[in-house]
């Protein structure tokens, strides 16, 4: 599956309702937030406000961006006290030093992680802390079995991870990995809903091989509910060194 701007974009309105393990895994990264928060924050692939919602009442200055207007826009409404701006997690923000980085369910579409995490270690002050949560390899691993080029890239695992974080100017203080489980009806059940969060199969797999990866799905991986799908989860608190 892989995901673009406009999709995002498309799917503001929308992906509240069909993102509810990002939603859940924004809650588990939120434990371990501080009590509170000082200096500047910036929040990047903030969305409509998973996360957002867990930092505006413990930080002193809180930027929330995202590449997505649509999104923004929601997540102004619903989290005013946060300046929002749009921007990419690519591209960061330039115009101050950030204290604390905080970022989830972003990081896996990176298309260059030790680039975007230098950036982000550039425009961080001296000391700054970063706390962000992303899907890890395992996730979707029950569809990939049968789909392996329906991988929008190559996952990573945590030990590569931490590695790339620290070839980044991060020193790791603090992670943990989990699985978070979603139960469906169906393969087209689970693809829809993942699809309608602003990820899509890539157009490079034919209708009836994705068909035939589906009956697979179905057959593999039954539930009392349906289906299973698997989402690893890592969380990680590093320092800016």
């Amino acid at each position: 599956m892989s995901a673009t701007t406009p999709e995002f974009d498309r799917c503001a309105s929308q992906y509240e309702e069909h993102a509810p393990i990002q939603r859940e895994a924004a809650a588990w990264l939120a434990e371990w937030l501080p009590a509170t928060i000082s200096g500047t924050s910036l929040e990047l692939g903030a969305g409509t406000g998973f996360f957002t919602r867990h930092l505006v009442a413990k930080t002193e200055k809180l930027v929330a961006s995202d590449i997505a207007p649509r999104m923004i826009r929601a997540g102004a409404i619903a989290f005013p006290t946060a300046r929002w701006i749009v921007a990419g997690a690519t591209e960061p923000p330039r115009n101050e030093a950030y204290h604390w980085i905080f970022s989830s369910s972003l990081n896996q579409w990176l298309p260059d992680p030790r680039r975007t995490l230098r950036q982000w270690h550039e425009i961080s002050a001296p000391g700054a802390r970063l706390l962000s949560g992303w899907f890890i390899r395992g996730t979707l691993a029950e569809f990939f079995a049968t789909c392996p080029e329906a991988s929008p890239f190559v996952w990573h695992g945590v030990n590569e991870w931490l590695e790339i974080f620290r070839e980044s100017g991060w020193s790791p203080l603090r992670h943990q990995a989990r699985d978070f489980v979603s139960k469906h009806r169906d393969s087209a059940t689970m693809l829809r809903q993942i699809h309608n969060a602003g990820a899509a199969v890539p157009r490079r797999i034919g209708v009836s091989r994705l068909r035939q990866a589906m009956r697979n799905y179905d057959e593999m991986h039954p539930t009392r509910e349906g289906v299973s799908a698997t989402f690893s989860f890592l969380r990680l608190e590093a320092l800016r060194q």
